[in-house]
């Protein structure tokens, strides 16, 4: 049997919004208390007294808190850029490290020898000038690394936003071809449908009428009140079938038969709502109204391990010139429609059946209602 169609979501952007802040911070935080553990540490081989230690790491603390401040509004600077060329940014990037940097000095310079100084610098002013220039490049590393860290998470979220928004789009699009495809009638049958009517009015065989008018209007209701992404039980989707072939048999008297083999225990199975249509239509188009002789439209389901398979098949005597393998826009809207909601999951295959006749099979998860 040839293969007709086979194959085929992010967090919510508000997510991202409120993660944003939270990933910053805590990267923030942390560079800069594995900073003060490493400033703190090389200080204590200086043969320091135990309280001036404590008194210079209540310092240093401040120091690292101002730190985190300059780095937030680092962080604000960097994401604002992002329109930038990567040039004019990495410039921005250089100048926002130098000008860190700087802020430690100063801050660092403060806290310990301007504000209530534990000794006096006992230097000149150039030894001064050079041990905060030290200083400055021992720290410049954490604010190269503090840039690198808003740049690569900026990255992170500009990929994550991408590909939110085409996890978007693309369930716009298939809801709106599901949609598509869903609603579509083939007007063919309507015009044969209203035609019949029409005779057995002119023939005043009102009782046959009145079957014609309430079978059309079951099958109406069902192909018009539905969600197109709703799925029904299969016992539903069988029973609009029957409403279809119903009016069918009106048309076509004994040439048509039709016959179904559905598990009890499957009437609960979820499918689509008129998944089966095209395919049963597919089956009278070519089997039943080009045959002089009754011809059998099957109706059949079966569990394959996890998944469902339902199959349409009749056995009359097909043109195979007339009734490809691609039958065209019904058959291929199935295909569509499995694609669009169930991926790689849903299949339709179809082909010549193994005497005569024609078989469109569908597969697609055993879901139950």
């Amino acid at each position: 049997m040839d293969t007709v169609g086979d194959r085929g979501a992010a967090p919510p952007r508000r997510a991202l919004r409120w993660l944003r802040p939270d990933r910053y911070l805590a990267a923030n935080i942390s560079l800069w208390l594995l900073t003060y553990i490493l400033i703190t540490i090389r200080g204590l081989g200086m043969d320091t007294p135990v309280p001036i230690l404590l008194r210079m790491a209540g310092r240093r603390a401040v120091v690292c808190v101002a730190a985190v401040l300059f780095c937030m509004l680092i962080q604000l600077i960097l994401l604002a850029s992002r329109p930038w060329p990567w040039g004019r940014r990495v410039l921005l990037a250089i100048g926002l490290v130098l000008g860190g940097s700087l802020m430690w000095t100063v801050v660092n310079w403060a806290a310990f020898y301007l504000y209530k100084p534990m000794k006096p610098f006992e230097g000149s002013n150039m030894e001064l000038l050079f041990s905060a220039l030290i200083n400055a490049t021992v720290l410049v590393w954490s604010f190269i690394a503090w840039c690198a860290i808003v740049f690569a998470m900026g990255y992170d979220e500009e990929v994550r936003e991408k590909t939110l928004r085409l996890a978007q789009t693309q369930a716009l699009a298939a809801e709106s071809q599901n949609q598509m495809l869903r609603y579509q009638i083939n007007p063919h049958f309507l015009f044969n449908t209203l035609n019949a009517l029409s005779s057995l009015i002119l023939q005043k065989d009102t009782e046959r009428a009145e079957k014609v008018v309430l079978s059309l209007s079951k099958f109406l209701r069902v192909s018009l009140e539905k969600d197109p992404r709703d799925k029904i039980a299969l016992a539903e989707e069988i029973e609009t079938q029957r409403q279809y072939l119903s009016i069918e048999e009106i048309r076509f008297g004994a040439r048509l038969r039709f016959e179904e083999h559905i598990p009890a225990v499957l009437a609960d199975a979820l499918v689509p709502s008129l998944i089966l249509q095209p395919l049963v239509e597919n089956a009278v188009k070519y089997g039943v109204a080009r045959s002089t002789v009754p011809v059998r439209v099957t109706i059949a389901a079966e569990v394959m391990g996890e998944r469902l398979k339902i199959t349409v098949s009749d056995d009359g005597a097909h043109d195979i010139d007339a009734a490809p393998v691609r039958l065209g826009v019904g058959l291929e809207n199935v295909r569509r429609r499995l694609e669009a909601l169930y991926g790689a999951a849903g299949r339709l295959t179809c082909g010549p059946g193994d005497r005569q006749g024609f078989v469109a099979a569908v597969e697609l998860p055993l879901e139950r209602a």
